[in-house]
């Protein structure tokens, strides 16, 4: 290092820079799964597999709805 305090505060400030640059693209490249241990990616995995549950059973009772209200009601059957 050189002995001007000048020179001394660049080499520092470019220093931490390239520190955090670094930091930054380990961040960047982190894919979700490796991500805090992959813990976050599992949760979120979970309340996708939740929702697509709930939305699947939801279209299946409105399709059953739709297929009621279609073909008549139970009042317009004859039994006899």
């Amino acid at each position: 290092m050189s002995d001007n305090w000048v020179v001394q505060n660049l080499e520092n400030a470019l220093e931490t820079w390239n520190e955090k640059l670094s930091e930054i693209w380990t961040l960047i490249t982190t894919t979700p799964q490796n991500f805090k241990g992959g813990n976050i990616w599992k949760v979120i995995v979970d309340i996708n597999g939740a929702v697509q549950a709930i939305g699947l059973a939801l279209l299946v009772l409105f399709f059953v709805i739709g297929m009621v209200k279609t073909c008549g009601s139970f009042t317009d059957v004859n039994f006899c």
